[in-house]
């Protein structure tokens, strides 16, 4: 009888002291300060629900040191090269992770004939050589939108790290966002 009073008393003492640590962990979770790994999980939580387009483009602008408006027009043109190669489902996916990105690709920049003729020799050869590939094409069209913002063409690899790093998080959205970007970083 002593053995098993013993093996109760042992339990309780047991079960009410881990009762106690998980809820004093929860209300220091709740209260904002650190504890063990069920804060951690609220932070992850927390983070991943807050992608959305208007933090991505702040970020990149204050990364890159680039306007607003290229801030914009960047990610546009860059999450439109990768609609451009997802499947409907897979772009649609995509957009619902990130909130707000179907409005975003609006500020995909007007690409006229005229900025075209401006660039360099070797987008000139660019511009020939689309014209009998639809990758080549699709690329051209990408680093004439980034010409027109006033960007260099090699700050396209510039802005898809600040994506990445801002998808850090949520790995199921970086990597659709990857199969829509494809071999794009070895073809620049």
């Amino acid at each position: 009888m002593k053995i098993f009073s013993v093996l109760l008393i042992t339990t309780l003492t047991l079960s009410s002291h881990a009762f106690a640590n998980d809820t004093v962990d929860k209300l220091k979770g709740l209260l904002g300060k650190s504890s063990s790994s069920t804060s951690t999980q609220t932070v992850s939580s927390t983070e991943s629900q807050a992608l959305d387009v208007s933090s991505l483009v702040s970020m990149v602008s204050d990364n890159l040191g680039v306007s607003e408006t290229q801030s914009q027009g960047g990610l546009a043109s860059i999450f439109d090269y990768a609609k451009s190669n997802l499947s409907g489902g897979d772009y649609t996916e995509l957009a619902s992770n990130i909130p707000g990105l179907d409005s975003l690709l609006d500020y995909v920049p007007e690409v006229t004939s005229d900025s075209s003729s401006k660039s360099s020799a070797m987008s000139g050869l660019l511009n020939k050589a689309s014209e009998y590939s639809s990758s080549l094409s699709s690329i051209n069209a990408l680093k004439q939108q980034f010409e027109a913002l006033g960007l260099d063409t090699d700050m396209i690899s510039s802005f898809v790290s600040q994506i990445n790093a801002y998808l850090s998080g949520d790995k199921d959205t970086q990597a659709l966002l990857q199969s829509g970007l494809g071999n794009l970083a070895s073809l620049l």
